[in-house]
């Protein structure tokens, strides 16, 4: 299998090197040259990794296609390219729907969506998929936790979340800054945060039952310091905030909001 790659991100580069550092890797995956640093890089690490000339030659030399652009250039970059009915595509673009992404892949016809996290490069996190593809299951398997939806909606909801990412080292900082602020060093700071939230995002893998609402109340001692944060929190609508920003989100994805949109309470 020859894979081939548009565009050479952050996301590009994550899939990569968990591809590339799994037991059995991909023979051959060829780069778009647009990110000449980063695929350098990946190029001198991977021995089965190479840099096509241009966008072009990456379709020509490859029969699975990675659709790795940013969804506000797809339009400039991919109708200037000739893809083929044999071909097969994976896209990562965030927000393209199948039927739009057919329409710039034409005579391809073979379309399946994902969405890796930056996490994958580790075998960890999340990996959605729609519509479920055995060949693309079995070509990512021990890469990450594949979740495959039937609906493309329920991609688009589930991606929703992934925009969380930012906002969650976001509260990391603002505790590491807290502590700092009263006198902690910055480096015992910064420790400190990074191993609790890592045990913490752990602890469900320990757990049988599946319900977060559980596992918080578990956490919570009766009148302590958790059940006191947990309280004000929902006192003055935090986890409301949260689901209404999530539901902005999803509209986005379905083409229903702009970056410009914002929560309105």
């Amino acid at each position: 299998m020859n894979i081939g790659i548009i565009g050479t991100g952050a996301i590009a580069e994550a899939v990569v090197i968990g591809l590339c550092t799994k037991e059995d890797p991909p023979e051959r995956i060829l780069l778009s040259p647009r990110n000449e640093q980063r695929a350098t890089r990946l190029a001198n690490k991977f021995a089965n990794v190479s840099i096509a000339a241009d966008n072009q030659a990456v379709l020509d030399e490859s029969n699975l296609i990675f659709l790795a652009v940013r969804p506000q250039v797809a339009d400039e970059v991919l109708t200037k390219l000739r893809f083929r009915d044999d071909q097969r595509v994976l896209s990562f673009m965030a927000g393209v729907s199948i039927d739009r992404l057919k329409e710039f892949v034409y005579p391809t016809q073979e379309v399946v969506r994902m969405n890796p996290l930056p996490a994958i490069a580790r075998h960890e996190g999340p990996i959605l998929m729609s519509p479920p593809s055995q060949e693309m299951a079995e070509l990512f398997q021990d890469t990450g936790s594949l979740i495959q939806v039937e609906e493309e909606a329920q991609l688009e909801t589930f991606c929703a979340v992934t925009g969380l990412m930012a906002p969650y080292f976001g509260l990391l900082d603002q505790c590491t800054r807290w502590l700092v602020s009263n006198g902690i060093d910055d480096s015992a700071a910064f420790d400190f945060v990074r191993a609790l939230y890592e045990s913490l995002g752990r602890t469900p893998q320990d757990s049988n039952d599946k319900d977060f609402g559980k596992v918080a109340t578990e956490h919570a001692t009766p009148e302590g310091f958790n059940e006191h944060a947990l309280r004000e929190l929902n006192r003055i609508g935090w986890y409301n905030d949260i689901s209404d920003i999530l539901s902005l989100l999803n509209r986005r994805l379905e083409g229903k909001a702009s970056f410009e949109d914002r929560v309105t309470n």
